[in-house]
């Protein structure tokens, strides 16, 4: 019997549905787990009085290999590499960004504090540069340590004076190889190297400074 082009056509794509059912049914690979941090940050010992300077967070940059949203860890031979179905709500530049803002705005001490992406002449702007956010493993078949390490730079927007710059480190240690556990010790090093952040760029004297 002679098949209709339509016949034809309509088998293949039942063939195909039917292998994709079965693709989907035999699939071993876990479903991604997507985590979320939220360090608390200590506030300023004072409230911001009205005529504190507002700030605002530059997109963040982040050394190669680390603009994306797997969760990263460093192998004892250096190896960057990722683990398997975790990952951040966003890429890291997006997620250490939005770290930040939440950070100076618990810290109090501007009078505003904003995003990039806000149509707002702020009276400074600070840059930061993440060089390391993943979990380091010193041996294989051990807890990591999380390590954070962030160059940060503020800048007066009238006239591109730099008020400060400094870089912050932070470490925590997993006491398992376990995701919820490294995950909580992502949260506690992002959290004091936010608190170094706010802290050091707290202490700018905006009548002062170098010309960049």
């Amino acid at each position: 019997m002679r098949r209709t082009p339509f016949k034809v056509a309509l088998t293949l794509a039942l063939s195909a549905s039917l292998a994709g059912c079965s693709g989907l049914l035999g699939s071993r690979e876990p479903a991604p787990v997507t985590y979320v941090l939220r360090p608390v940050v200590a506030s300023a010992a004072t409230p911001a009085a009205s005529a504190a300077p507002s700030l605002q967070v530059q997109r963040v940059v982040v050394a190669p290999g680390y603009a994306r949203d797997e969760i990263l860890r460093t192998e004892p031979d250096r190896r960057l590499g990722q683990y398997a179905a975790s990952r951040w709500p966003d890429a890291l530049p997006t997620v250490v960004e939005r770290l930040a803002v939440d950070a100076l705005r618990q810290h109090g001490a501007w009078s505003a504090v904003h995003d990039a992406a806000a149509p707002i002449a702020a009276t400074q702007l600070l840059r930061l540069t993440v060089r390391r956010f993943d979990a380091e493993y010193a041996a294989l078949g051990r807890a990591p340590t999380v390590r954070v390490v962030i160059d940060a730079t503020v800048v007066r927007r009238s006239d591109r004076m730099l008020l400060a710059a400094f870089t912050v480190e932070a470490s925590a240690a997993a006491s398992e190889d376990r995701m919820s556990v490294i995950v909580a010790a992502f949260e506690r090093a992002a959290g004091e190297a936010m608190e170094g952040v706010a802290r050091r760029a707290t202490g700018v004297d905006a009548a002062r400074g170098e010309s960049i």
